[in-house]
């Protein structure tokens, strides 16, 4: 008898198809290389923007530096123009320093021609110009004092000697030049015997020695004078001796000398003291 077949799939068992296995593989793969591939993007775009960045920072450094390079240049235009030209920042005082024998005044009178320029357009040679006139002044120097205010420093010559004159008396310094002229002759200074000439050994010789010479025993001189560089030669105030005091070298030894000179001296007749050596001090009628 045969036996009934049963129908297919009833209580079979299928094997399971191969390809099944292999499918999460090839799925992990593709998954692997498209993760790669956004991994990849993200460092691109990340690398781009990081170069965008720095180039748009180095262009906007650069721009800002350009931009205040400009705006210094503009700016420094604009500030000559306002110091040349803006009559805010002209000359309207004038002060004055260091002057002794010279006034205030006398010195402002002379920079009156200066007044209402502007200050940066004012410098030391142009107050230089005109202070010329003026012999007591022998330097100048200038300063600024924004918005208005010109300062003044002023060195004087320094009075040394008397001269006299047809006409009165000048007062000169160590260079002959005439300070200041009087028709009576001021005591406070040495009456030089010789024309005040610079080129003369005489008068060189002779404002060296007063140079020289402590203001204890300038003083109580009454008049000097010189032949050469070596002969000068005074009399005192104080007293009717002459003293010979050589040339201006050892001139502190000579003042140390003097005191005790005239003393030996005495109050007789007019003697000669020779300081011309003062370790070895000479004294003999002055006839």
């Amino acid at each position: 008898m045969a036996t009934p077949s049963r129908p297919s799939g009833f209580g079979a068992t299928a094997a399971p198809p191969t390809t099944k296995k292999k499918a999460p593989k090839k799925q992990s793969a593709s998954r692997s290389a498209a993760a790669a591939a956004k991994k990849a993007t993200r460092e691109r775009k990340k690398a781009e923007r990081r170069e965008y960045r720095r180039f748009t920072v180095t262009t906007r450094q650069r721009r800002l530096n350009w931009t205040i390079g400009v705006g210094s240049v503009v700016a420094l235009v604009i500030l000559v123009i306002i110091l040349t030209t803006s009559p805010i920042m002209s000359l309207r005082t004038i002060r004055v320093e260091g002057v002794n024998r010279l006034t205030n005044a006398e010195v402002v009178e002379q920079l009156q021609p200066l007044a209402g320029l502007p200050l940066a357009r004012i410098s030391a040679a142009d107050v230089a110009r005109e202070l010329a006139d003026v012999a007591l002044i022998q330097s100048v120097d200038t300063r600024v004092e924004l918005p208005g205010t010109l300062a003044v420093s002023i060195t004087e010559r320094t009075p040394l000697a008397v001269v006299s004159t047809p006409t009165g008396f000048d007062v000169v310094d160590q260079a002959g030049v005439v300070l200041w002229s009087d028709t009576i002759r001021p005591s406070e200074f040495p009456l030089v015997g010789i024309a005040p000439n610079a080129e003369s050994k005489g008068f060189q010789a002779i404002v060296s020695a007063l140079a020289a010479i402590p203001s204890d025993v300038l003083r109580r001189i009454e008049q000097i004078t010189a032949t050469s560089t070596d002969t000068v030669a005074f009399t005192l105030r104080d007293s009717n001796h002459q003293v010979l005091w050589g040339s201006s070298e050892f001139s502190a030894q000579k003042a140390r000398a003097l005191p005790a000179a005239l003393q030996a001296a005495g109050s007789g007749g007019a003697k000669l003291i020779d300081l011309s050596t003062p370790e070895t001090v000479v004294i003999r009628d002055a006839n």
